[in-house]
Protein backbone atom coordinates (compact mmCIF):
# COMPACT_ATOMS: atom_id res chain seq x y z
CA UNK A 1 0.00 0.00 0.00
CA UNK A 2 1.52 3.38 -0.71
CA UNK A 3 -0.19 5.77 1.77
CA UNK A 4 1.42 8.81 0.40
CA UNK A 5 2.35 9.75 -2.95
CA UNK A 6 3.87 12.23 -2.59
CA UNK A 7 7.17 11.01 -1.43
CA UNK A 8 7.33 8.68 -4.63
CA UNK A 9 6.41 11.30 -6.88
CA UNK A 10 9.54 13.64 -5.45
CA UNK A 11 11.85 10.82 -5.75
CA UNK A 12 10.75 10.26 -9.45
CA UNK A 13 11.15 14.09 -10.39
CA UNK A 14 14.80 13.71 -9.14
CA UNK A 15 15.23 10.88 -11.60
CA UNK A 16 13.52 12.74 -14.44
CA UNK A 17 15.68 15.82 -13.75
CA UNK A 18 18.92 13.75 -13.48
CA UNK A 19 17.68 11.75 -16.77
CA UNK A 20 17.86 15.00 -18.64
CA UNK A 21 20.73 15.63 -20.97
CA UNK A 22 23.90 17.86 -19.22
CA UNK A 23 26.38 20.30 -20.65
CA UNK A 24 29.55 18.23 -19.68
CA UNK A 25 28.49 14.60 -19.27
CA UNK A 26 30.69 12.70 -17.31
CA UNK A 27 33.44 10.42 -18.84
CA UNK A 28 32.32 6.20 -19.53
CA UNK A 29 32.68 3.97 -16.78
CA UNK A 30 31.47 0.58 -15.83
CA UNK A 31 30.00 1.95 -12.75
CA UNK A 32 28.22 4.98 -14.37
CA UNK A 33 26.48 2.79 -16.79
CA UNK A 34 25.46 0.44 -14.08
CA UNK A 35 24.24 3.01 -12.28
CA UNK A 36 22.15 4.62 -14.68
CA UNK A 37 20.57 1.59 -15.60
CA UNK A 38 19.92 0.38 -11.95
CA UNK A 39 18.26 4.32 -11.77
CA UNK A 40 15.98 3.66 -15.06
CA UNK A 41 14.83 0.40 -13.47
CA UNK A 42 13.94 2.12 -9.83
CA UNK A 43 12.74 4.92 -11.34
CA UNK A 44 9.80 2.84 -13.44
CA UNK A 45 9.75 0.53 -10.53
CA UNK A 46 8.31 3.46 -8.75
CA UNK A 47 5.72 4.47 -11.34
CA UNK A 48 4.34 0.77 -11.92
CA UNK A 49 4.04 0.91 -7.72
CA UNK A 50 2.17 3.99 -7.76
CA UNK A 51 0.16 2.81 -10.80
CA UNK A 52 -0.86 -0.89 -9.10
CA UNK A 53 -2.20 1.73 -6.06
CA UNK A 54 -4.83 3.76 -7.98
CA UNK A 55 -2.58 6.61 -7.79
CA UNK A 56 -3.00 7.86 -10.95
CA UNK A 57 -5.95 8.81 -13.58
CA UNK A 58 -6.79 7.54 -16.71
CA UNK A 59 -4.28 9.68 -18.47
CA UNK A 60 -1.29 7.82 -17.34
CA UNK A 61 -3.19 4.84 -18.43
CA UNK A 62 -3.94 6.27 -21.68
CA UNK A 63 -0.34 7.67 -22.49
CA UNK A 64 1.53 5.61 -25.76
CA UNK A 65 5.48 5.80 -25.51
CA UNK A 66 6.76 6.21 -28.50
CA UNK A 67 9.50 3.44 -28.59
CA UNK A 68 11.30 1.01 -31.45
CA UNK A 69 11.55 -2.27 -31.56
CA UNK A 70 13.83 -5.20 -33.47
CA UNK A 71 12.90 -8.62 -34.30
CA UNK A 72 14.60 -11.27 -32.63
CA UNK A 73 16.52 -13.73 -35.03
CA UNK A 74 18.80 -15.48 -32.98
CA UNK A 75 19.07 -19.32 -32.38
CA UNK A 76 16.73 -20.06 -28.73
CA UNK A 77 19.95 -21.55 -27.19
CA UNK A 78 22.17 -18.65 -27.95
CA UNK A 79 20.35 -16.10 -25.97
CA UNK A 80 24.12 -14.69 -24.88
CA UNK A 81 23.75 -11.06 -24.87
CA UNK A 82 27.15 -10.18 -25.40
CA UNK A 83 26.65 -9.05 -28.35
CA UNK A 84 22.77 -7.79 -29.66
CA UNK A 85 23.56 -7.57 -33.39
CA UNK A 86 24.06 -11.47 -33.47
CA UNK A 87 20.49 -11.77 -31.69
CA UNK A 88 18.26 -9.09 -32.98
CA UNK A 89 17.89 -7.59 -36.75
CA UNK A 90 19.00 -3.59 -35.20
CA UNK A 91 18.23 -2.19 -39.01
CA UNK A 92 14.93 -2.92 -38.81
CA UNK A 93 13.97 -1.21 -36.54
CA UNK A 94 9.93 -0.49 -36.40
CA UNK A 95 8.05 2.49 -34.23
CA UNK A 96 5.38 1.13 -32.11
CA UNK A 97 3.17 2.74 -29.19
CA UNK A 98 3.67 1.20 -26.34
CA UNK A 99 1.55 1.62 -22.75
CA UNK A 100 3.04 2.80 -19.71
CA UNK A 101 3.01 -0.47 -17.93
CA UNK A 102 4.50 -2.26 -20.77
CA UNK A 103 7.79 -0.18 -21.21
CA UNK A 104 7.53 0.05 -16.92
CA UNK A 105 7.68 -4.00 -16.85
CA UNK A 106 10.52 -4.29 -19.98
CA UNK A 107 12.85 -3.02 -17.71
CA UNK A 108 11.41 -4.37 -13.74
CA UNK A 109 11.48 -8.10 -15.89
CA UNK A 110 13.95 -7.48 -18.12
CA UNK A 111 16.27 -10.67 -18.94
CA UNK A 112 18.97 -7.69 -20.29
CA UNK A 113 19.60 -3.84 -20.34
CA UNK A 114 22.26 -1.62 -22.18
CA UNK A 115 22.16 1.82 -22.08
CA UNK A 116 23.64 4.00 -25.02
CA UNK A 117 25.11 7.38 -25.50
CA UNK A 118 24.72 9.75 -28.24
CA UNK A 119 27.88 11.94 -29.85
CA UNK A 120 27.57 14.51 -26.92
CA UNK A 121 28.48 11.59 -24.79
CA UNK A 122 24.13 11.97 -22.92
CA UNK A 123 22.15 9.26 -22.68
CA UNK A 124 20.57 8.66 -25.57
CA UNK A 125 18.12 5.70 -24.47
CA UNK A 126 18.24 2.03 -23.69
CA UNK A 127 17.99 -1.58 -25.35
CA UNK A 128 15.93 -3.86 -23.55
CA UNK A 129 13.80 -7.24 -23.76
CA UNK A 130 11.95 -8.92 -20.41
CA UNK A 131 12.40 -12.40 -20.21
CA UNK A 132 8.44 -12.83 -21.77
CA UNK A 133 9.90 -10.79 -24.93
CA UNK A 134 13.19 -11.88 -25.25
CA UNK A 135 12.99 -14.44 -27.94
CA UNK A 136 10.54 -11.85 -29.90
CA UNK A 137 12.05 -8.59 -29.84
CA UNK A 138 14.26 -6.19 -28.73
CA UNK A 139 12.92 -2.87 -27.44
CA UNK A 140 14.95 0.52 -28.16
CA UNK A 141 13.56 2.73 -25.89
CA UNK A 142 14.44 6.55 -25.96
CA UNK A 143 15.46 8.19 -22.47
CA UNK A 144 13.10 11.77 -23.45
CA UNK A 145 10.55 8.85 -23.70
CA UNK A 146 11.48 7.48 -20.21
CA UNK A 147 11.49 10.94 -19.16
CA UNK A 148 7.99 11.82 -20.60
CA UNK A 149 6.41 8.66 -18.76
CA UNK A 150 8.32 10.42 -15.15
CA UNK A 151 6.85 13.72 -15.34
CA UNK A 152 4.11 12.63 -16.42
CA UNK A 153 3.79 10.45 -12.83
CA UNK A 154 5.27 13.32 -10.90
CA UNK A 155 2.31 15.34 -12.37
CA UNK A 156 -0.78 12.94 -12.75
CA UNK A 157 -3.43 12.71 -9.84
CA UNK A 158 -6.30 10.64 -10.05
CA UNK A 159 -9.46 13.26 -10.14
CA UNK A 160 -12.03 10.41 -8.31
CA UNK A 161 -11.44 6.92 -7.22
CA UNK A 162 -13.69 4.20 -6.13
CA UNK A 163 -13.78 1.39 -4.06
CA UNK A 164 -15.34 -2.14 -4.77
CA UNK A 165 -15.21 -5.17 -3.01
CA UNK A 166 -14.68 -8.49 -4.86
CA UNK A 167 -16.26 -11.27 -2.65
CA UNK A 168 -14.31 -13.85 -5.34
CA UNK A 169 -10.81 -12.06 -4.90
CA UNK A 170 -11.65 -11.07 -1.21
CA UNK A 171 -9.97 -7.96 -2.13
CA UNK A 172 -11.34 -4.03 -2.99
CA UNK A 173 -10.76 -3.32 -6.52
CA UNK A 174 -9.87 0.35 -6.52
CA UNK A 175 -10.90 1.98 -10.40
CA UNK A 176 -9.43 5.64 -10.69
CA UNK A 177 -10.57 8.59 -13.24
Amino acid sequence: MVIESRYWREDIARYARMFRPQKKPPRWSERLVVNFEKDVTLSLFMVRRLAEAGRFSSAMKLHKARIFRCAFHGEPHRLIYKDIEELYRLENEELVSKGVAFVCNQFIHADFTYAYRGDDRNWEGLYTSSDFEKRKFLYKVPLSEIVKILELAVADYPNSVSWRYDPQKEDWIVATS
